[in-house]
């Protein structure tokens, strides 16, 4: 079995996203608990704020355009 039919959808994305896709390649355990590890809260959100207040990770605006 492969390393990458191993790794999570989401952490081969985002490598490519961020022309990590040879590290991901060459040390797939490193890029996915680093992956990890950055996934995670810093801390709690302050008092009456909501999970979605803050701003996300990643923003694409290709992921938004129409291929006509």
């Amino acid at each position: 079995m492969s390393d990458a039919s191993k790794t999570p959808e989401a952490v081969r994305l985002m490598a490519e996203q961020h022309g990590l896709a040879k590290a991901l390649k060459l040390y797939p355990d490193g890029v996915k608990a680093a992956a990890e590890r950055g996934l995670k809260p810093l801390g709690d959100l302050p008092a009456g704020t909501t999970q979605i207040s803050s701003p996300a990770p990643i923003f694409n605006p290709a992921r938004f355009e129409r291929g006509e």
